[in-house]
Parts: structure tokens; sequence; C-alpha cells
């Protein structure tokens, strides 16, 4: 018999909750939240906030966004994750430019999290502020962004393994009961 195949199922769940000191001295501007997440092959998944305007007076900035990922890798794929981190970027676009849709945005701030802080700690799941890097225009409280990061992974069997163990094509005529629970063993063994 062939080894059965474990594949983890990844859920990442990522909340996008306030930013603080957010003291801009130039003109009105809209504020959102782009994030990085790590999609294996050195490549990146980019994603960003809705966009809420800003004024020179505002230091708390709302959001309260949430997104939610899953995917499916090998057990590789878990244990590179423990080695990447989420990273999230503060952007600004002026509201006061004509073509502002299309306008480029501009780095307001920058910090990070590991995902490794994430499977670490309790639920593996966290709340907290990042301090974000370097920033244009800001009085001298630092930058702070308030997130939420979820992670859920569980191990699956490849499906096409009951039908190799069994033999049948049509389970319902049949009692397959033994060759599902060795599975089932299989699985847990896995895990």
């Amino acid at each position: 018999m062939g080894s059965v195949r474990n594949l983890c199922s990844l859920k990442f769940e990522v909340k996008i909750l306030e930013a603080r000191n957010v003291e801009l001295k130039s003109s009105p501007s809209s504020l959102f939240v782009r994030f990085y997440l790590h999609a294996g092959s050195n490549r990146k998944i980019e994603l960003n906030t809705s966009e809420i305007g800003s004024k020179p007076d505002n230091d708390v900035m709302i959001w309260n966004q949430s997104f939610c990922l899953e995917c499916q890798g090998n057990e590789t794929a878990f244990e590179e994750l423990k080695q990447e981190s989420v990273v999230f970027e503060l952007r600004r676009r002026k509201t006061t430019s004509f073509m502002r849709k299309w306008s480029r945005s501009e780095l307001v701030g920058r910090g990070e999290v590991s995902w490794k802080s994430v499977m670490e700690s309790d639920g593996m799941e966290i709340e907290r502020f990042v301090v974000m890097g370097e920033m244009k225009d800001c009085n001298s409280k630092p930058l702070m962004l308030k997130i939420a990061l979820k992670l859920q992974a569980s191990k699956l069997v490849n499906t096409k393994r009951v039908e190799d163990l069994c033999g049948c094509r049509d389970c319902n005529t049949c009692n397959c009961l033994d060759y599902e629970a060795l599975v089932v063993a299989c699985a847990l063994d896995g895990l």
C-alpha cells in the first residue's frame, strides 16, 4: 500500500481595527492599510482596506475590517509560514487630486508581525498594536496600528485513499465501514 499523503488546510483571518496617533500635518487625504501575506515560492498577496477620509486634526482612524483567506498545502508549507511575517503599511492618498482614484499612494508608516508569534500564542490568535516605522509629517507620538491575526490549521487526508483501500466503486452496495475506520485511523496517526 502507498502512504497516505497529508495536506494542511490553513485559514487566515486578518482584522484591521484602528490606527492611533494619526496626526498628519499636510492637506486632507484618505488613508488605507495595505498588507502582504506570504503565498509560498517567494510570492506575496497584497490586500487593501477601504479608504477613510482623514483631516489633519484626526488622531484615531477606525476601520474594523476583516479579511479571511483559506488555502491548502503540504506540511512543509506550514513550517515555512513560521519564518514569514505579515507586513502592514499605512498609506495616504491625497483627496484633492483630480485623478484621485488612479493617483499613487504614499507610505505613512510600516510594521510587521511574525506568524511564529501567532502560532505560539494561545489559540493561535493575537490582538495587538503594531508600532509603525518611519512616518512622514507626523508628530513625536508613535503611529500605532491595532490588528488581530488568527490562524487555524488542520491536516487533511487525500480523499482518493478511501477508494484505494476499499476497491469497490460504489460504497452503497458493500460494507466499507472497516475501510473508513482504517482511513480515520491513518488520519489521526498523521496528526
